[in-house]
């Protein structure tokens, strides 16, 4: 297997007024960024509210770290192990249930 590119947020902020050039000039843009800009609406509930404001986000696709690397490495091996117990014991399911026929 080989490094894959992932999502890196590189920025984020919300401010109550729109967003301009000052706020996001000093970041070094790449031809692939994506960049976000939406006004988020008011939300009022007994556990959770905020009020309406303005959001922004900078998203880069960037090579995986080699520790995200190892961790993605592990999770798969994991996941093939957990999958191929699961079949085993369907296989095991479908034995008993056919060999009694």
């Amino acid at each position: 297997m080989e490094k894959i590119k992932i999502e890196k947020t590189i920025f984020r902020d919300q401010k109550n007024e729109p967003f301009t050039w000052v706020d996001i000039k000093n970041i070094q843009f790449e031809d692939d960024d994506v960049i976000q800009l939406s006004w988020v609406e008011p939300y009022y509930s007994e556990n959770n509210s905020w009020d309406g404001h303005w959001s922004a986000a900078v998203t880069r696709m960037v090579e995986e770290t080699d520790e995200q690397f190892q961790k993605r490495l592990k999770e798969k091996e994991r996941d093939a192990k957990w999958a191929k117990e699961r079949r085993y014991e369907s296989y095991l399911k479908l034995k008993k249930e056919f060999e009694t026929e």
